[in-house]
């Protein structure tokens, strides 16, 4: 990878000190890709075939294939136009090649204040799971949201170390953001679960899609007013709304349960057929809708008391 350098970035209408960030670094943007698919169905099948087949197994006993992944995925959100953040998770040695990062794109909001979405996934892989669509979902509705304006920040971050044991990404991050901004202005954490794997020589489906597809949402007692807030937004774009399960926080073995561990409200989503289907598509839209109307504030949401002494903001 190319050489690190420490940076200093404007976060949410103020200056974040490189002291603070020193454990962040910053790689320059790559040029764009004239080779990017135009489709959404051919980059999500690339995005898997790459982080799957082509690098295979990722995981922190295996730096090199970690390392081509978080390559792979910085040059895709590069292409778009990001600043992409790589955040040490393990090791933090790049010299020799020994540190894992997190892949981190901040999408800063029209109003110069804190207030933020999560929106993550894992890249690397165990034994028997993950074939990088999470990741391709996180990559594609973050292209999706690249030019489309919101009220609020938008963290995109793609974890390492979330498949496996060892220090987690999504905990490093969830720890790290909440410490700089106040874990409540983290409005909502959205963990992106990995799609079913297509069964090998399995050609991509061509019947009629079924209208009860079931899409997944996972939350907490805490998350509920939140998750309702994402299911409005998703049904509408999804045309019938998720099924929802309730469960407490310990219960939870996803990335975000590191957010929810501090009180933040959280939704897992899963889409429960093969990445190769056609209804992939209509997923990610679903998806980009619910974060865009989320980030923007357009669904519901019950009106927050200003703090003591705090003069409400003005519309």
């Amino acid at each position: 990878m190319t050489s690190p350098y420490t940076y200093a970035v404007k976060l949410s209408g103020g200056l974040l000190l490189t002291a603070a960030l020193s454990s962040c670094t910053l790689f320059p943007s790559s040029p764009g890709g004239p080779d990017t698919p135009r489709s959404l169905a051919e980059r999500m099948e690339r995005h898997t075939q790459v982080l799957q087949k082509t690098i295979g197994p990722r995981n922190s006993r295996q730096p090199k294939s970690m390392e081509a992944a978080a390559k792979y995925i910085e040059n895709n959100f590069s292409d778009m136009g990001y600043a992409v953040t790589l955040q040490p998770v393990t090791g933090g040695n790049s010299k020799k090649e020994t540190a894992i990062y997190n892949i981190v794109v901040y999408k800063p909001g029209l109003f110069s204040d804190n207030q933020s979405i999560v929106v993550g996934a894992n890249y690397d892989s165990d034994e028997r799971s993950n074939n990088g669509s999470g990741a391709a979902v996180l990559m594609e509705t973050a292209r999706d949201l690249r030019d489309i304006a919101t009220n609020h920040n938008i963290y995109f971050v793609a974890n390492a170390n979330g498949a496996q044991s060892g220090p987690s990404g999504a905990g490093v991050h969830a720890k790290m953001l909440s410490g700089l901004i106040g874990a409540s202005n983290i409005l909502g954490m959205i963990n992106l679960e990995p799609q079913k794997t297509a069964v090998p020589g399995e050609q991509e489906q061509t019947k009629e899609a079924d209208p009860q597809a079931p899409v997944l949402f996972l939350t907490t007692p805490r998350g509920q007013e939140f998750a309702a807030q994402c299911a409005a937004p998703f049904a509408k774009s999804w045309e019938q709304p998720p099924s929802t399960l309730h469960r407490k926080t310990p219960a939870i073995n996803g990335n975000d349960r590191h957010y929810a561990a501090l009180d933040i409200p959280t939704l897992s989503c899963k889409g429960e057929y093969s990445v190769t289907e056609s209804r992939t598509k209509n997923y990610v839209r679903a998806l980009t809708d619910m974060i865009h109307q989320v980030a923007d504030n357009d669904a519901p949401k019950p009106e927050k008391q200003p703090d003591a002494g705090q003069k409400p903001k003005q519309p």
